[in-house]
């Protein structure tokens, strides 16, 4: 695919950036993570640029949607994309892509990174991920799991725990993080793979059951819930779930720059910290060139992930 690159119009004027509003848009339904960090963000980066910052949900096709929006819209910095990891490192390898985008946005900072809980409805007969593995080994294809999109990094991560574990469970496919809660929480699927501020509220009143983390080490909310390594898949630790901010390939450097400083500025604020603990989201602010080559390594683990599990392009 070759690279999209879209011309700045002749009366850009980037010395002036920003003089008028900037849109933020995002790949899901509104409610979940990668919804609330850039509504987190947006405040305090508009009160830094001194220009209003709309954020924007276009769901769809795992974020892939608003990816391809983006990657097309003028290089001037008022369209950007805040993503999820699989829409930059994962689809690439699982979904038939309309854009590249690892080469067609330029990779502004890491808003953040968190650790995800593998869950399940409480009507499920198993209290830990032992007796989880046992129960679906001893009924295959007896329950399912709901996932944020096909080929998205959800569906690769419980496709690559459902391969380490041997399990025999189906995918049911949604467009966000927040409409599998209804499908989880009724039990028409048994298990998902939540972030803490989709799943807490529905954790502590009962509903729903964390069994195992998706991350290094314990998360102290739930101290009782093992890591996967601990559950004795340690290659789900490459299942980590950052959240990013791009902008379309060829938006001027002094842009970039601008956007990045004011995202570092945010982090510092009382407003986005307080924010980023009750997400339960480590903070970002990598640089871009950081960034982007993180994005470039771990594009290639999941492209040899999406070749065991089986998720090709146009399969998924």
């Amino acid at each position: 695919m070759a690279p999209l690159v879209a011309a700045l119009p002749a009366n850009a004027d980037t010395n002036n950036f920003p003089n008028k509003p900037i849109k933020i848009v995002v790949g899901f339904s509104a409610g979940g993570t990668t919804d609330a960090l850039p509504r987190l963000f947006a405040t305090q980066m508009s009160r830094i640029l001194g220009q209003t910052i709309v954020v924007e949900n276009k769901p769809g096709a795992a974020g892939n949607i608003a990816t391809a929006l983006v990657a097309r819209s003028a290089p001037d910095g008022y369209t950007l994309l805040a993503s999820s990891i699989g829409q930059i490192t994962v689809s690439p390898h699982t979904m038939t892509m309309q854009v590249n985008p690892q080469n067609d946005l330029e990779h502004i900072s890491m808003f953040g990174e968190g650790d995800q809980f593998l869950t399940i409805n409480k009507q499920v007969p198993a209290m830990n991920i032992e007796q989880f593995i046992s129960l679906v080994k001893s009924k295959p294809h007896t329950m399912f799991y709901g996932d944020s999109g096909a080929g998205g990094n959800m569906h690769l991560y419980l496709e690559y725990f459902r391969l380490l574990a041997g399990l025999d469970i189906d995918a049911v496919h949604f467009k966000g993080g927040s409409q599998i809660m209804p499908d989880l929480i009724s039990n028409r699927v048994q298990l998902s793979l939540l972030s803490n501020i989709v799943m807490n509220t529905h954790a502590k009143d009962g509903s729903l059951r964390p069994i195992m983390l998706f991350g290094k080490k314990r998360d102290p909310s739930y101290p009782d819930v093992p890591t996967v390594r601990e559950a004795g898949l340690p290659d789900l630790e490459t299942a980590s779930n950052w959240f990013g901010l791009h902008a379309p390939k060829g938006t001027p450097t002094s842009v970039i720059d601008k956007i990045y400083r004011a995202l570092v500025e945010s982090l510092k604020t009382k407003e986005v910290q307080e924010g980023l603990v009750t997400l339960g989201i480590s903070a970002g602010g990598s640089t871009p060139e950081a960034f982007s080559q993180r994005i470039a390594r771990e594009s290639e683990t999941f492209k040899k992930v999406a070749a065991l599990t089986k998720i090709r392009p146009g399969s998924a």
